[in-house]
């Protein structure tokens, strides 16, 4: 045993029972058990259903936006590669709003900043 640890540091590492709390019988904690897992159950099933319904719910608005015709496309503003950009909730970049270039760091031996680096 480490010697720098004493029993008066840890005393009683577990106690069987908390004071305020009572024993469950065997059968109410059977009861407990399966109540907790078919609440699980339930809410991964849930869960599933909800994935399912959202899947369905994206491949009909991207058959309905593959039924439009070009301009019809255009009119929303859309092209047809931005498509798969709008069903997966992002937005696609256009040229307009493509990051602007950062500007040119001056040269360092240039202590006046009169000339932009090479």
């Amino acid at each position: 045993m480490n010697p720098r640890i004493s029993q008066v540091q840890h005393p009683a590492p577990m106690m069987p029972y908390p004071a305020n709390l009572r024993q469950l019988s065997d059968v109410e904690l059977l009861r407990q058990a399966n109540e907790a897992r078919n609440a699980v159950i339930a809410s991964g099933l849930q869960r599933i259903l909800a994935g399912f319904a959202g899947w369905m719910q994206r491949r009909r608005a991207e058959a309905e936006l593959h039924a439009l015709t070009d301009r019809e496309l255009a009119d929303i503003g859309l092209t047809r590669g931005d498509i798969p950009f709008v069903l997966a909730g992002q937005a696609p970049v256009r040229e307009a709003e493509a990051p602007v270039a950062a500007p040119v760091p001056a040269a360092a031996n240039d202590r006046f900043r009169k000339h932009a680096a090479a």
